[in-house]
């Protein structure tokens, strides 16, 4: 995912649509959707930036995903920034658009995870793109990280 053309969306935007689009709904009580094909998209973007991505599963289809972006003085300790992949359950009828498809209305993005995670996850992910883009490093390691199962505590993602 590159920089946008005129008249296209800007990538953290798109990048966030495509998010949503992917249903990550965790229930609770180990039932989930979503989330390994959430960390493996992500981790394709991550490794289309030239990032060796680490996969960790505790739990068939709970996965997690990180990467590590090298500072300039590795002798810091690096920055963990981290986000989760997983939403709440969608009650559809109380939504005016589809929760998982992404919507753009009225100049804003609409759906699962638009302010919960997904967006913030865009922005990481992009803000990353922008630095190794630049040819630039930042001044410590950091590890990017994407988890499963935030939404129920972590039990059956971060916390395993």
């Amino acid at each position: 995912m590159t920089a946008a053309e005129p008249g296209e969306l800007p990538e953290v935007i798109r990048l966030a649509r495509d998010l949503i689009r992917i249903d990550t709904t965790n229930w609770g009580g180990g039932r989930s959707e979503g989330e390994r094909e959430a960390a493996e998209f992500v981790g394709a973007y991550l490794e289309e930036l030239g990032l060796e991505t680490r996969y960790f599963e505790p739990i068939a289809r709970r996965t997690n995903v990180s990467a590590r972006v090298p500072g300039r003085d590795r002798s810091k300790p690096a920055l963990v920034v981290h986000g989760h992949l997983d939403v709440v359950p969608a009650m559809v009828d109380d939504w005016s658009v589809d929760p998982f498809a992404g919507e753009i209305r009225d100049g804003y993005l609409w759906g699962r995870g638009a302010v919960d995670m997904k967006n913030m996850d865009a922005m990481i992910l992009t803000s990353v793109a922008d630095i190794l883009r630049a040819g630039e490093q930042p001044e410590r390691d950091l590890i990017v990280t994407f988890f499963a199962d935030e939404e129920n505590g972590g039990v059956e993602g971060s916390a395993l």
